[in-house]
């Protein structure tokens, strides 16, 4: 049996054919361990490009919701002062309005009790699929308005 020593590549000692055959195999195999690393790496950076790309996307969506929130809230306190305005010059204790703002639309509900006292102003303002509700408790309306309370609800 003849062993010949040749150098065929820097730090890669070669025996003779079988050995050749055992290094191509060995480089075969080292070749699918860095093609596999590479595909590994990839998709763990798209997993994280597809993360960042979500949490992009619901902070839009957070975003327009609050915005649509705040423009409800808005809309609703616009009716409740359009309905304080209309006690205010026709002495209304009961009664009811729409009004459209932009996009947006709200509706008011004057009630009082049957002598004209405590009275009560429902507001609902509608942006989008966003609804806000405020409810305002009027204390008196002689000499001035004043206000028991001004708070957004759930539900009146």
């Amino acid at each position: 049996m003849n062993i010949h020593l040749q150098n065929l590549s820097p730090g890669v000692l070669h025996l003779d054919k079988n050995m050749k055959i055992q290094f191509y195999k060995q480089s075969i195999r080292q070749g699918y361990i860095a093609l596999i690393s590479v595909i590994l790496m990839s998709a763990l950076g798209l997993g994280i490009m597809l993360s960042v790309i979500a949490a992009g996307v619901n902070a839009g969506k957070t975003d327009f919701s609050l915005q649509q929130s705040g423009g409800a809230r808005s809309l609703a306190s616009s009716c409740a002062e359009e309905a304080l305005q209309r006690i205010l010059e026709s002495s209304l204790t009961s009664g009811n309005g729409n009004l459209t703002i932009g996009s947006g639309t709200c509706s008011y509900v004057i009630t009082s009790t049957s002598s004209g006292q405590n009275i009560t102003i429902a507001s609902t303002g509608l942006l989008g699929t966003v609804t806000s509700k405020i409810k305002v408790v009027i204390a008196t309306t002689s000499p001035g308005i004043t206000l028991s309370s001004w708070e957004e609800v759930a539900d009146f």
